[in-house]
């Protein structure tokens, strides 16, 4: 019996049906706290549910659509890598509008595929939710040299400074969704303000720096910025 999921071709699937929209769901602790988010972002409550032991919410912002739903109890969702990235085509007036409501943001760069510039913040269930412009505006100053490098580009160069101190051997630390570990080789190592580190291959390094607010590069030891601190106080002795 062949599969149900055997490959069709795409040009089969266009003929039969059309993709209308797409709706990114997330459950949510608050549903007015969550609405409220979403909101700063431009989306608009069109219906809504509650009952007894839930709730949900569908906001709308032109053909995007959010749903939020709840439960009583809590429902027990595991720790994933959710990510939302909305496309506006002013990311000035989004910054403006979150600020004013007192949200952090995070002013990730000029990357390729958001020339016009991307923020990353976090919803009220911590969800990672990113912002990019396609292109610059009118308005916008042309890129500088080092704003046109991508954070990938900053990351093969950290890789490239491992490897011309001996690199490492061992694998990557970290395990995709299904806790499977990967197999590809480490290559640079990151860190958050906790002190937690780790050693990453590329594309996870870049999923982290992505996803984890407060990660950054590291240097290549364990001496730190307590180590830097006590040389300057030595040299001014």
């Amino acid at each position: 019996m062949p599969s149900p999921f055997t490959r069709v071709p795409a040009y089969v699937w266009l003929v039969e049906t059309a993709l209308q929209t797409m709706v990114a769901a997330t459950y949510v602790k608050d549903i007015n706290a969550s609405r409220a988010f979403y909101e700063l972002l431009g989306f608009q409550e069109r219906s809504s549910g509650h009952a007894a032991t839930s709730a949900w919410s569908s906001l709308h912002n032109g053909n995007s659509q959010v749903l939020l739903a709840s439960t009583k109890p809590r429902l027990e969702m595991p720790v994933l890598p959710l990510l939302f990235y909305f496309f506006f085509e002013d990311v000035a007036a989004v910054v403006s509008r979150l600020q004013a409501a007192g949200v952090t943001i995070d002013h990730v760069g000029f990357p390729a595929h958001a020339s016009g510039g991307e923020l990353r913040l976090a919803d009220p269930d911590g969800n990672t939710v990113l912002i990019g412009q396609r292109e610059r505006s009118i308005s916008q100053p042309p890129l500088r040299e080092d704003e046109a490098k991508s954070r990938f580009s900053l990351l093969r160069e950290a890789a490239a400074i491992v490897a011309a101190i001996g690199g490492t051997r061992a694998g990557c630390q970290i395990r995709d969704q299904h806790g499977e570990p990967c197999s590809n080789q480490t290559e640079v190592k990151l860190a958050d303000p906790s002190g937690n580190s780790v050693w990453a291959c590329l594309d996870h390094a870049d999923e982290i720096l992505v996803t984890v607010r407060g990660a950054f590069i590291a240097i290549q030891d364990e001496t730190g910025i307590a180590d830097f601190l006590a040389r300057r106080e030595d040299n001014s002795a």
